[in-house]
């Protein structure tokens, strides 16, 4: 199906902290490998993120009008962050960490918080986070030009920037939205909210419950938006696009308890195991946090473009059009009826397992133990885990495992290299499978 426009082309991120790096990758390839006519493009008109996806499409939107030094300039981001530009890491972080902790134990398991108010209301001590991520603010401020994000925008280089994020009282999204006053954000699915995007509201996307501290906009606080949107499909569909280029950071994974002999039980044979670590059960959290329905949404699509395609089939080409005239026609009060139209996403996901990547080059960042930072040595030893280690997957920035990951994603990105040529060229992707 051709749309009978120009489309309009969405990159949507998804979360998954130090993960991010494969996105980088990703990005990289487009920039460098694609044909010419795509590769200086400025391609994408919307740009969505859910937490590092956020921080990546902040640097994305500002860097949109030159395509070439867009890739580039993302890729050296990664290459030079360190987990010091994230977090404080030193003994005194450590320090403050463990006298934080034992506080904030001592005074609300033992009961001695109750005490501590009577004698001086308002003086709470609250534990805020694990890491104090105090030097990322400076980091984010000095490597993302924030105000070119708002020329692009207002000079139409891009539509739009979308964050989300998590509302920590109410539980619901948030969603960040800087756009052209031009451009129709079609509602429905949440009220979004429309402001200049700032390093606040980045922070607020990629700030993880208890390891990073939640963020305060506007006397509210928010947290990641990995838990109630970790990959943004629905607000670019709202802003108008209709062809999405989603990368998502999650691999899937086999399951133990289907791989047993087809004759004996679904358990049967399988070795005793032992107790999980720390990090493989906050692994599993994190894993929890950032899972999303992305296979869901994409059903969901398929099934509105075969029905529309169905139609066309049946009743002609203009049957869609027809369709929208009569919706627009039976418009009600407080209710916004929008278009239909097809939408046709492109999903990149990594072909290894990362959590099985970090594992490997944290082994060896363990065995060069003189070079770890005090809280680096204090993890090393909570955390150590049996099996892939999902949680350091998220946390780990180290170079060689970011780079690991870059190199990953430009590997993925080659291996659809035909279909992304196709795809941004408004063509029919293959006969075969859908690209998921």
């Amino acid at each position: 199906m051709k749309p009978s426009h120009d489309p309009k082309f969405a990159l949507v991120l998804s979360g998954g902290g130090a993960r991010g790096a494969y996105e980088a990758g990703v990005i990289y390839y487009l920039r460098t490998k694609m044909p010419k006519e795509i590769a200086e493009s400025p391609l994408f008109k919307v740009y969505c993120g859910t937490s590092v996806g956020a921080i990546n499409s902040a640097h994305l939107a500002a860097t949109a009008a030159d395509p070439l030094y867009q890739g580039a300039s993302l890729k050296k981001l990664w290459q030079d962050l360190r987990s010091t530009d994230i977090y404080f890491a030193d003994v005194r972080a450590l320090t403050g960490f463990l006298v934080k902790s034992g506080f904030f134990m001592a005074t609300n398991f033992l009961g001695f918080s109750k005490m501590l108010e009577k004698a001086d209301p308002g003086g709470s001590f609250p534990f805020r986070s694990v890491l104090d991520t105090t030097p990322f603010i400076t980091y984010m401020r000095r490597n993302i030009a924030w105000q070119q994000i708002h020329r692009n925008i207002e000079r139409r280089v891009i539509d739009a920037v979308t964050v989300s994020a998590s509302h920590i009282y109410s539980g619901r999204l948030a969603l960040f939205v800087e756009k052209h006053p031009d451009v129709v954000y079609s509602t429905g699915g949440g009220s979004p909210i429309f402001c200049t995007l700032s390093p606040k509201h980045v922070l607020a996307s990629a700030s993880i419950p208890i390891i990073f501290p939640i963020i305060q906009i506007n006397r509210q606080y928010y947290g990641d938006g990995g838990m109630r949107q970790n990959t943004p499909m629905s607000p670019a569909l709202h802003l108008g696009a209709d062809r999405l280029l989603v990368i998502s950071l999650r691999a899937p994974k086999k399951n133990p308890l289907l791989q047993s002999s087809p004759t004996s039980a679904p358990v049967a044979g399988l070795p005793r195991e032992s107790e999980p670590r720390v990090s493989n059960v906050l692994g599993h959290l994190l894993n929890t946090i950032f899972l999303d329905k992305i296979d869901y949404d994409l059903d969901q699509m398929r099934r509105i473009n075969y029905i529309i395609r169905d139609f066309q089939e049946e009743f002609g080409e203009d049957a869609l059009d027809k369709i929208n005239t009569l919706r627009l026609q039976k418009r009600v009060a407080n209710k916004e009826l929008t278009t239909i139209r097809p939408v046709v996403p492109f999903v990149l996901s990594p072909s290894e397992d990362i959590g099985h990547i970090a594992t490997e080059l944290f082994n060896r960042v363990l065995a060069r133990k003189e070079k770890l930072s005090p809280v680096h040595k204090f993890f090393a030893n909570v955390v150590e885990a049996e099996g892939d280690n999902d949680f350091i997957s998220y946390l780990l920035f180290e170079r060689e495992y970011l780079e690991a990951l870059i190199d990953l994603g430009f590997r993925d990105a080659r291996k659809e290299h035909d279909r992304l040529v196709n795809f941004f060229s408004s063509q029919p992707l293959d006969s075969g499978p859908p690209p998921v």
